[in-house]
């Protein structure tokens, strides 16, 4: 059962840009500058690094317990080759067109696949922040019972994904994540991370058949289809599960042979488990999928983010 049941929770809107452009949180207003006893916000900047892309999101208050979304975000390429400078240049600029400022934040958390982009964000945020981030590993408190062989070889990503359900949900739980690969995490009712299946990643798939059947993609091009260049194939469902022509056909065994093994697979799991279970989907690919089954209950964008921010909140003591 959720916790939080409304399928998308309306998000609170960012303070406004700063209107000189003179960097983040310059022009505006602060009480605490006035007023001695007024307290600035415990603000949390929590970082997600995989392997295609970071996403930053700024939490308004980080002991806030009612509040899983942040009030900005920005997603940004994994990309190493400008160094700490570039790094620090997107974050100021998030910073500035959200109308935040490095005054506001109290404390950095980061999750991450990418070793490289670890320690480059690291020492950036140290900088920024003149106080190093909080690195999240698996022998941290993370609220879960990891009840797998090998814990120190589970993603930290995946790890966070099932903190942020177990968070939010009273039994069993899995949380699906669509990015380069898609994760199927497993909480049982008893907070015990059973494991999962990682399968490969929708855009992942549609690029490794156009690369190994070019002349599929050359066909599809045929009849008009506008594809992205990366996938060759357009990800979105076509009017009809029987193709009747090469886009057409290739578009319904992508996509909707995709939300087969979704489903699939959650039917597995459930099985296993025997046990209902609650599905919250994420990642840069949920959105496509979860429209076209009924396994998936919820779809939240930002759940990663959420999950960060929950293992930040268990490790205030700085783990």
């Amino acid at each position: 059962m959720l916790r939080n049941p409304p399928l998308l929770r309306q998000r609170r809107q960012a303070p406004a840009a700063t209107a000189d452009g003179t960097g983040p949180g310059k022009g505006r207003f602060f009480l605490w500058n006035v007023f001695p006893g007024f307290l600035p916000p415990q603000m949390l900047l929590a970082i997600d690094i995989g392997n295609s892309s970071v996403v930053m999101g700024a939490y308004g208050d980080k002991d806030d317990d009612n509040d899983d979304d942040p009030l900005a975000t920005r997603r940004l390429p994994a990309d190493r080759r400008g160094g700490p400078e570039a790094l620090r240049e997107s974050l100021l600029a998030f910073w500035q067109e959200s109308g935040f400022g490095a005054q506001e934040f109290e404390d950095a958390a980061l999750c991450s696949v990418v070793a490289p982009l670890t320690e480059l964000w690291k020492g950036m945020l140290a900088d920024v922040l003149e106080r190093e981030p909080l690195i999240l590993h698996q022998r941290m408190e993370l609220g879960l019972i990891l009840e797998v062989r090998n814990p120190d070889q589970v993603g930290m990503d995946r790890l966070v994904d099932a903190a942020a359900v177990r968070a939010r949900t009273t039994g069993a739980a899995v949380a699906v994540d669509f990015g380069t690969a898609t994760t199927f995490n497993v909480v049982d009712a008893g907070g015990r991370f059973r494991g999962g299946a990682i399968a490969p990643g929708l855009a992942t798939a549609a690029e490794s058949l156009m690369e190994r059947a070019p002349v599929l993609l050359d066909l599809a091009r045929e009849v008009g289809d506008q594809s992205p260049a990366s996938t060759g194939v357009a990800l979105v469902p076509p009017p009809s599960v029987i193709g009747r022509d090469t886009d057409e056909a290739l578009r319904s065994g992508v996509v909707l042979g995709y939300a087969g093994l979704v489903e699939g697979l959650l039917a597995r799991i459930r099985d296993e488990l025997d046990t209902p279970m609650t599905v919250i989907a994420t990642g840069g690919f949920g959105n496509i999928v979860t429209p076209l089954t009924g396994a998936i209950d919820q779809y939240d964008p930002w759940l990663t983010l959420a999950g960060i921010r929950t293992v930040y909140r268990l490790n205030a003591g700085r783990a």
